[in-house]
């Protein structure tokens, strides 16, 4: 159970950040907003799922947003690569 407390602890981050954004007026994003925008994305783009349903829910969230998968006239965030890897299993020792 601890991966999907996981999984959610990223996606609840990034929620906030997220929220943190939309929440800006006027189209004026602080400093601040960005940086924890970029660190909880990256943070979940990153995290490698334990489990099959780690990996679900993590993927649901990333579809619906716009960071991982970009959105009207924009880029996502990360490359192909950098969005693979964080399902691959984890290196061993």
């Amino acid at each position: 159970m601890h991966d999907l407390s996981t999984v959610q602890a990223l996606i609840d981050a990034h929620q906030a950040a997220m929220e943190r954004f939309d929440a800006s007026p006027d189209g004026t994003i602080p400093d601040d907003v960005v940086t924890q925008m970029d660190t909880t994305a990256a943070a979940l783009c990153a995290y490698r799922p334990a489990t099959l349903e780690g990996v679900h829910i993590k993927a649901g969230y990333m579809i619906s947003c716009f960071v991982f998968v970009g959105g009207e006239g924009g880029d996502a965030e990360f490359t192909r690569a950098d969005l693979i890897s964080g399902f691959l299993p984890a290196p061993t020792a």
